[in-house]
């Protein structure tokens, strides 16, 4: 009878005290609760989860059947750890949070307690209460903690003493972040989510806390628009964290729990103006990066092999969330807006980290799939690995110096020796970079190729100087232009006179067969009546073997 009573009074005890944490909030679902769903029918708080007597074993003095149902569970291409079917204390709520089972239905009643504002006595379907039993765009539970920490280094086990614990089997369960009888904290959290700080106690991403601009950057919504967060999330990026891109719960984008969809939908969603840079606005001009193109929706997975995915562009190509923060660089180093992304390196290997910024770019533009030509070259090569390669006899020193040593055109701040960015000519034309009020990058231009200059390559129209903005960034008009100082002297006659552009004689990235850049468009320019076409320099001598605007050079020389 003492063992009786001691029993009885260690139940009653921890009824109460739950009972004085419970109270208000929605877990209480009596006559006295505080949220939308509750029912008239008792006064009991513990009921709808705990009974004094049970059969069941194992189980907290449940109250409630188990939901007989196969549940989708959650999975991805990133995923280190096998999760199976829902157990343990994740089991027990599921028999309320899943939706086939009424909230009234308890087994030491008989009778079903009403629940008004529900489905059937269930959470009404969009409920955030309703999980469904597809709880693939759920964090995952009912795994082995032990099986994930091992496989990666990004995660963690929770620190000795935080609220984020494991079940007694050291799995990860509903109440590893769900305290189901306190609601301290919003939605029952263990711990305060402000900076993410229940999501870090397991995740650790490389260059995230404390350095990643969507760790530390105090930006807010300015109010224009749609709200980029949900109403409960904090107000700026740095409070949100992990959250500005994830959710734990009913994600839009059920791998890697993306909050709306695909990659581009979250990034966007800040990124409009309205929180960050507008991007969103780069992307609607005449030629982008068009990553909202709807062929190219869940196109992306980090565990890709890039020589063979689908042919796509999402903004997590260029840019890994994580990592990215504001830090610059010199060329041809990697900036912090594009470090730790993956890339193609000067000899065609897969990097998983580029440490150079051409290396991003030639992740599609050294690839012969992903280019579309738009000049006819007598050499066509639209791979840019092989455009740059240094053993060709002339190239723009973008992934090594420069060929020459003769360039009398380079601005005071270039040199022979100097390197070039991908994006110093492939930019927003109202890029920070250049005096304009634009994020900088190539997200988007009104001029082709996403230059971020004029760029003319029509035939037969008259010179203007602004027609060729993008070469005079570099190099002096007054230069190259004149007869006296040019290392082609005949320039002005064929760009002014005979209005030529630039890209009829000119490959901008690199030639494999000639110096000064000359790979020839086949639609302007025709072999001689000899059927020659070629460029050759012999000594201090240039010469053309080639027929254009009206004349046969058979060949046509000049001084260099």
């Amino acid at each position: 009878m003492k063992k009786i009573a001691v029993c009885i009074c260690i139940v009653f005890l921890t009824i109460s005290i739950s009972t004085r944490s419970i109270k208000n909030s929605k877990h209480n679902l009596s006559s006295s609760g505080v949220g939308d769903i509750r029912t008239s029918d008792t006064n009991q708080i513990c009921v709808f989860c705990h009974t004094s007597h049970t059969k069941r074993k194992n189980s907290p003095l449940w109250n409630r059947e188990d939901s007989n149902v196969q549940y989708k569970t959650y999975n991805s291409s990133t995923l280190n750890s096998e999760v199976g079917q829902p157990d343990g204390a994740s089991k027990l709520c599921l028999s309320c949070h899943d939706g086939t089972i009424a909230l009234g239905k308890v087994l030491s009643i008989s009778k079903e307690l009403n629940l008004p504002n529900t489905s059937s006595g269930k959470f009404p379907k969009g409920h955030s209460g309703n999980l469904g039993i597809n709880i693939s765009n759920d964090h995952p539970i009912s795994f082995n903690s032990e099986n994930v920490t091992s496989q990666s280094s990004e995660l963690n086990h929770p620190p000795s003493g935080d609220p984020v614990r494991y079940d007694g089997v050291k799995k990860i369960q509903c109440t590893t972040c769900h305290d189901p009888h306190t609601e301290n904290f919003s939605s029952f959290l263990v711990k305060d989510n402000m900076k993410a700080a229940l999501c870090k106690s397991c995740h650790d991403p490389t260059g995230f806390k404390d350095i990643s601009t969507h760790d530390v950057s105090t930006k807010v919504w300015n109010g224009t628009g749609i709200r980029p967060w949900p109403s409960n999330f904090s107000i700026s990026v740095n409070q949100n964290s992990c959250m500005n891109c994830h959710q734990s719960h009913n994600a839009a984008g059920s791998e890697r729990l993306i909050r709306l969809g695909p990659d581009s939908e979250v990034c966007l969603a800040c990124h409009n103006g309205n929180t960050g840079a507008n991007i969103k606005s780069e992307l609607r001009k005449s030629y982008s990066h068009s990553v909202d193109l709807i062929t190219y929706k869940n196109t992306h997975d980090p565990d890709e092999n890039i020589l063979s995915s689908a042919i796509h562009v999402q903004c997590v190509d260029c840019h890994n969330p994580h990592i990215v923060n504001s830090t610059e660089s010199t060329a041809p180093f990697v900036n912090g807006r594009s470090k730790g992304v993956s890339g193609i390196n000067s000899s065609g290997i897969i990097v998983n980290n580029s440490q150079f910024e051409y290396e991003v770019c030639l992740k599609c533009h050294g690839q012969d799939r992903y280019n579309d030509p738009k000049v006819n070259r007598q050499d066509q090569n639209q791979n840019l690995n092989f455009a740059f390669d240094q053993s060709n006899k002339s190239y723009h020193p973008v992934v090594n110096q420069g060929a020459s040593r003769n360039v009398p055109s380079l601005k005071i701040k270039w040199n022979e020796s100097s390197r070039l960015y991908c994006t110093d000519c492939h930019n927003s034309n109202n890029a920070r970079r250049n005096g304009g009020s634009g994020p900088n990058g190539p997200h988007g231009s009104v001029y082709e190729h996403i230059l971020e200059s004029r760029y003319l390559i029509s035939t037969m129209m008259p010179y203007q100087q602004s027609n060729y903005d993008l070469c005079w960034k570099c190099h002096r008009p007054e230069i190259v232009m004149s007869e006296n100082f040019s290392t082609f002297k005949y320039h002005k006659k064929h760009v002014d006179e005979k209005k030529t552009p630039c890209s009829v004689c000119h490959d901008p990235h690199g030639s494999r067969q000639n110096v000064g850049l000359i790979n020839f468009d086949t639609s302007a320019v025709f072999p001689n009546l000899n059927g020659e076409l070629k460029f050759e320099v012999i000594g201090n001598k240039g010469y053309c073997y080639l027929q254009c605007h009206g004349e046969d050079h058979s060949p046509e020389d000049y001084e260099r």
